[in-house]
C-alpha cells in the first residue's frame, strides 16, 4: 500500500489499519520520515504515547526544524506525565515557530499543571497575541490566577471566556467559585445556577449550590440541592454536607439516617458518632445518645468535651449522681479549666453535696478570682448555713465584679431579705426587675417583701403578675392569699389559698385558711384545721390560742379552757393565755 493510500486510511481516522501498514516501512531511514510521522500520529490517536513518542523522537532526530513533530513529541511527553521534557519540547516549537498558538496555550495548560502559575498566565497572555476570541485561553488564564488565589484578577479572564462561549458549564462553576472566595455569594449562586442548567448531570455543581445557600443560611433549600448532587453521586462528602444542614433545621430524623450511614463508612471516625449522639439528644432519645457516649468516653478518657455531654445526658435522664461521678473523674485527671469546676459545683449542689460544692467553688475563685457568678453562688450557700457575715463578703464581692449581672442582683436581694433588710432588699428587686421586667420569680419575691414591709398595693400589683407569667405555683398563691388576708380581703384570700393547697400540702397555708374561715366567722371550719395542725404540733401556743378562740366563738368555755390550760403548760408566762382564762372563768 503506498504512502498516499496509507494517508487516506488515517484521514478516514481508521489508524489501527493505517498503523498496520505504516509498520511496514523502514523506520531508520530518512526517506520514510513522512511515514513515520505518521505512524506517530496514528499512535497519538489509539492513546499510544510510549510508541508515538519514539516515532517523533526519531523524525526529530532527522528533522529538527519540524515544528509539528516538536508539538506532537510535546504532546506525548505531556500524556505521559513527563512535564520536564513536555515544557522542553513546546519551548522548541515556539522557538521554530514564534506564532505557534497551541504550543503557547498547551504550555500554559502544563504550568498550570506544574504549579508554575505565573508561567501559565504569561503564555497564556502570550497566546492572546495572536488569537483573542478563543475562549480557551482566558479559561486557562482564570484557571492560573484562580489558583494563585488572585481572585479578582480570575474573574475578569473567567468573565470573558463565558461571553465567547457562554455554552460551557465549567466556566461558571469556576466562576462561582472565584467569587465566592471574593465574598459575593449572590454572583456566585447565580453562576452555579447558570452551570446546573447547562449541565444538570453534574453532582460538584448541585453541592456548589448547596454550599452558597448553606453559608447564607438557607439550610432547609440547601438540603435540596445536597439531595441532588447526592442522587446523581452517592459521595461522603455529599452526605456530610447535608447532615450538617439537616442539623440545622432541626430535621433530626434524616440527620440520624444519615449519620449512621457515615458512621457505618467510616467506623473510626468518632466525630459522626458524636454527632448522631447529639441528633438522639435533641430528639429526646437519650438512653440511646448515652449508649453512643459511654463507648466514645470510654475510648477517649481523657476528652474532657465528651465526658461533658454524657454528664449532661445524665442530667437530662434525672441522674445526677452518675454525672457527678463523671465530674469527679476529669476532676481527678486534673489539668481542667474553672467552667469544669464551676459546672462540678452545680452538680453538687444538685445532689445536695452542699460541702463539697462550697469546696469546689472555692477552688472556682482560686483559679479565677473575678467569677462574679462563682462568688454568688458560694454566698447562696452560705446563706443556707445561715453564715451571713461570709454570705456577706461573697455577694458584695460579686456586686463589686459584676454590679449588673442580674443572678447576682437577684441573689444579693434574697440574702437581704433573709436577713430582714427589707428596704435594702426592696432596692435590688428593684434593680433586677429594671433587667428583666417579666421574670415571675423576681416578682414573687419582691412581691413577698414588699408584704412584709407593709407595702401592700404594689405587692398586690406584682404577685398578680407574676401569677400570670409563671406556671401555677402553690407558694405564688399562698404570697397572694397572704396579700389579700393583710389588706382584709378575707374571702378573696381564702379562694387563693384553697387553690395553693390543691396544689401544694403546706402547714403555713393551712394555718393562714383558718384565720381567714376566723375572720369571716366560720368558727368550725377554722377550728377544725387548726385542731388537725395541733395534731402534728402539740407544742406550737398559737395553734392552742387560736382553737381556744374558736371555742370562744363557739360558746364551748370548758374546750376553750382545755386549750388554754395546755397553752399555759407549753408557756407558762403565755400573758394572753391568763387574760382568757380569766375572762372564761
Amino acid at each position: 500500500m503506498s504512502l498516499e493510500e496509507i494517508t487516506n486510511l488515517v484521514s478516514e481516522q481508521k489508524f489501527q489499519e493505517a498503523k498496520t501498514e505504516l509498520e511496514k516501512f523502514a523506520a531508520d531511514d530518512e526517506k520514510h520520515i513522512e511515514a513515520l510521522k505518521l505512524l506517530g500520529l496514528c499512535n497519538i490517536n489509539l492513546e499510544k504515547y510510549k510508541e508515538a513518542q519514539s516515532n517523533y523522537e526519531t523524525v526529530v532526530k532527522y528533522k529538527p526544524d519540524d515544528a509539528l513533530s516538536w508539538f506532537y513529541l510535546a504532546t506525548c511527553y505531556d500524556n505521559l506525565e513527563d512535564y520536564l521534557h513536555a515544557k522542553s519540547a513546546y519551548l522548541e516549537v515556539i522557538k521554530l515557530r514564534d506564532s505557534y498558538l497551541e504550543a503557547y496555550k498547551c504550555l500554559a495548560v502544563l504550568c498550570v499543571k506544574t504549579e508554575e502559575q505565573e508561567l501559565a498566565v504569561e503564555y497564556g497572555k502570550k497566546a492572546l497575541e495572536y488569537c483573542n476570541d478563543d475562549y480557551t485561553i482566558y479559561y486557562i488564564i482564570g484557571t492560573a490566577y484562580m489558583a494563585m488565589k488572585k481572585f479578582e484578577e480570575s474573574l475578569e479572564y473567567l468573565e470573558k471566556a463565558i461571553e465567547l462561549n457562554p455554552e460551557h458549564s465549567q466556566l461558571y462553576n469556576n466562576l462561582g467559585t472565584s467569587y465566592i472566595t471574593i465574598g459575593n455569594l449572590d454572583k456566585a449562586y447565580e453562576n452555579f445556577i447558570k452551570a446546573s442548567e447547562l449541565d444538570p448531570s453534574n453532582s460538584i455543581t448541585y453541592y456548589n449550590v448547596a454550599s452558597i445557600l448553606q453559608m447564607k443560611g438557607e439550610h432547609k433549600k440547601a438540603c435540596e440541592y445536597f439531595i441532588k448532587a447526592y442522587e446523581l453521586e452517592p459521595s461522603d462528602s455529599y452526605l456530610i454536607a447535608l447532615a450538617l444542614s439537616e442539623t440545622k433545621i432541626e430535621d433530626w430524623e434524616n440527620a440520624i439516617k444519615h449519620y449512621k450511614i457515615l458512621v457505618t463508612h467510616y467506623p473510626e471516625k468518632q466525630n459522626f458518632k458524636y454527632n448522631l449522639a447529639c441528633c438522639y439528644e435533641m430528639k429526646g432519645e437519650y438512653k440511646l445518645a448515652i449508649g453512643i457516649m459511654v463507648h466514645l468516653v470510654m475510648l477517649n478518657p481523657k476528652s474532657v468535651s465528651m465526658s461533658q455531654k454524657l454528664a449532661s445526658l445524665f442530667m437530662k435522664i434525672n441522674e445526677p449522681l452518675r454525672a457527678k461521678e463523671i465530674y469527679e473523674k476529669m476532676i481527678v485527671m486534673g489539668n481542667v479549666s474553672f467552667d469544669i469546676y464551676y459546672e462540678f459545683a452545680h452538680i453538687c449542689l444538685l445532689t445536695r453535696d452542699t460541702d463539697k460544692a462550697e469546696k469546689i467553688l472555692k477552688k472556682v475563685i482560686e483559679l479565677k478570682p473575678d467569677c462574679a457568678t462563682a462568688h454568688k453562688d458560694l454566698g447562696v450557700i452560705y446563706l443556707s448555713k445561715r453564715l451571713f457575715d461570709y454570705a456577706q463578703d461573697e455577694f458584695e464581692q460579686a456586686l463589686k465584679i459584676a454590679p449588673d449581672d442580674f443572678g447576682v442582683v437577684f441573689e444579693y436581694a434574697n440574702y437581704l431579705h433573709a436577713t430582714t433588710d427589707f428596704k435594702g432588699a426592696d432596692k435590688y428587686y428593684a434593680q433586677a426587675l429594671g433587667m428583666k421586667p417579666e421574670d415571675g420569680e423576681v416578682l414573687a419575691f419582691s412581691a413577698l417583701n414588699k408584704m412584709l414591709m407593709g407595702d401592700l398595693e404594689p405587692a398586690l400589683v406584682q404577685i398578680t403578675k407574676a401569677i400570670e407569667k409563671s406556671v401555677q405555683s402553690g407558694f405564688l398563691l399562698f404570697i397572694a392569699g397572704n396579700i389579700r388576708y393583710l389588706m382584709k380581703n378575707y374571702e378573696d384570700a381564702k379562694m387563693f389559698l384553697i387553690k395553693s393547697l390543691e396544689l401544694e400540702d403546706n402547714n403555713d397555708t393551712k394555718n393562714l385558711l383558718a384565720l381567714c374561715y376566723y375572720e369571716l366567722e366560720n368558727y368550725e371550719q377554722a377550728n377544725n384545721i387548726f385542731k388537725k395542725l395541733y395534731e402534728k404540733n402539740p407544742n406550737n401556743l398559737n395553734l392552742l390560742l387560736n382553737i381556744a378562740k374558736c371555742y370562744e366563738k363557739l360558746g364551748d368555755k370548758d374546750e376553750a379552757l382545755k386549750a388554754l390550760d395546755k397553752a399555759v403548760d407549753v408557756f407558762p408566762e403565755c400573758e394572753e393565755a391568763h387574760e382568757m382564762i380569766r375572762a372564761l372563768s
